[in-house]
């Protein structure tokens, strides 16, 4: 039962007669709940509270060593930032361990959602941004969720808090226009038909850079549709891995396109390169650059803006949100949503065009109803102000 602590109530979570937890409340009733919580938590579990009592840094060598080859280079080598490099520990390195001393030398069943919170905050302060603390909160999490599924601790610390807010200003996207995409795409041709193709592909499809370094000839079928299978990713100075969300995904090709690639693909094996330069070689990005004068040719656009020029002419021509999610390969649907708020002028003509064409068919049935009007009428004026709209 909870315990009076000055102007607080404590709730003790006891196992075997040893308090392995403890918290404190406002209320005594927010008390008492909290500790059913808890041991129905601890039951649930199996719990025995003497397996947590090992620190933090004597669990991670372990830890890291059974991700080797069970996650993604780049995935494990974020993970290995948990533990302290030689040249930390001797004092050596100006940059600090991503986890402190105090924390590597918390027993694990110690290691609280205050600690986390703690952690991340010291984080921050030394100015990293949000998305680094997030990516070593994520390391964190799954070492407590294998000491969880070690039996060493009943439940995973890091979920009980939240991630940090990334308040710096998002990237600005950039889509291109349909008439802009187009020319773009004539310029680039007139100097390397080659990297026209790939630049119509890359608006059109919105595969990634990465993505399309990784696309081989047998990714490309025909039948019963014509799609591509996007299940390899390869960013440049990196191996070949799975795509940014982890998972594959089809996208569609528009008839147009289906040519585009056929020439991509002419006299290649199934498990050769589909986009390469004109030379057949894997894409770099400096000679693309290069080829395609991309800093006049791209209008001031990036090439990852080629990919949200294809996602906004999808919501442009009606694609469902969610379709345009898949396409993509958005792991949340709020991440393809930032789209709605980018489409610009074109969005608006187009419902602007719904109007003004409502309104015209409006103004012709009731001048076809009445017949003549008298100009100097409120309808005879209405239908003047149509017609100089070019409303006729």
């Amino acid at each position: 039962m909870p315990v009076r602590r000055g102007d607080k109530w404590e709730g003790r979570l006891k196992i075997g007669g040893q308090v392995v937890r403890t918290k404190r409340f406002d209320l005594r009733r927010s008390a008492v709940a909290w500790e059913q919580r808890q041991r129905a938590t601890f039951a649930e579990h199996g719990y025995d509270p003497s397996t947590g009592k090992v620190a933090v840094e004597d669990l991670l060598p372990e830890y890291l060593m059974q991700r080797e080859g069970r996650v993604s280079k780049t995935t494990l080598d974020t993970d290995r930032y948990l533990m302290p490099t030689e040249g930390q520990l001797a004092g050596r390195s100006k940059r600090e361990p991503v986890l402190p001393l105090w924390f590597r030398k918390l027993h694990v069943g110690k290691v609280t959602s205050a600690a986390i919170e703690k952690w991340q905050d010291d984080l921050s302060k030394r100015g990293l941004v949000a998305s680094t603390v997030i990516r070593y909160r994520d390391s964190l999490s799954s070492f407590f969720s294998w000491c969880v599924s070690e039996g060493y601790i009943a439940y995973n610390p890091v979920t009980a808090t939240k991630p940090p807010k990334d308040r710096r200003a998002r990237e600005d996207m950039r889509p291109l226009p349909a008439p802009e995409f187009d020319a773009v795409v004539k310029d680039i041709t007139e100097l390397s038909p080659v990297f026209g193709d790939l630049v119509l592909v890359l608006g059109r499809t919105g595969l990634r850079w990465g993505e399309a370094r990784a696309t081989q000839v047998r990714d490309f079928v025909e039948m019963p549709i014509p799609m591509l299978h996007v299940i390899r990713n390869q960013p440049e100075g990196a191996a070949v891995k799975a795509p940014k969300s982890g998972k594959g995904r089809n996208v569609p090709v528009p008839d147009y396109l289906v040519p585009v690639i056929r020439r991509f693909a002419a006299g290649k094996a199934p498990t050769d390169l589909l986009f390469t330069s004109p030379r057949g070689a894997q894409l770099h990005r400096t000679s693309f650059v290069r080829a395609t004068n991309w800093e006049a040719t791209g209008r001031g656009r990036t090439r990852h803006d080629l990919r949200h020029t294809a996602a906004c002419e999808w919501l442009i021509q009606g694609v469902p949100l969610t379709t345009v999610q898949h396409w993509l390969g958005h792991g949340s649907i709020a991440i393809t949503a930032r789209y709605l708020h980018h489409l610009g002028d074109f969005a608006d003509r187009a419902a602007l065009d719904v109007l003004n064409n409502a309104a015209k068919k409006a103004l012709d049935e009731r001048a076809a109803r009445l017949g003549r009007i008298d100009p100097a009428t409120p309808l005879g004026r209405t239908l003047d102000h149509g017609r100089g709209l070019g409303l006729e």
